[in-house]
């Protein structure tokens, strides 16, 4: 799997996350929506070669 594409399935998680923060209960949606921008930046990182998975 090519670095570009596994930039696109974490950020799809990190979408899934974030969208999903109203509809759980495990956490606080205001942690929920950070969970899940963190998630995005981390794809954002690796899909500009500074991280290598």
């Amino acid at each position: 799997m090519n670095q570009n594409l596994r930039a696109l399935v974490i950020g799809v998680v990190g979408a899934a996350i974030t969208l999903s923060s109203y509809s759980q209960t495990l956490i606080s949606p205001t942690q929920c929506v950070t969970v899940g921008l963190l998630v995005l930046m981390f794809a954002l990182i690796v899909r500009e070669g500074f991280i290598s998975l």
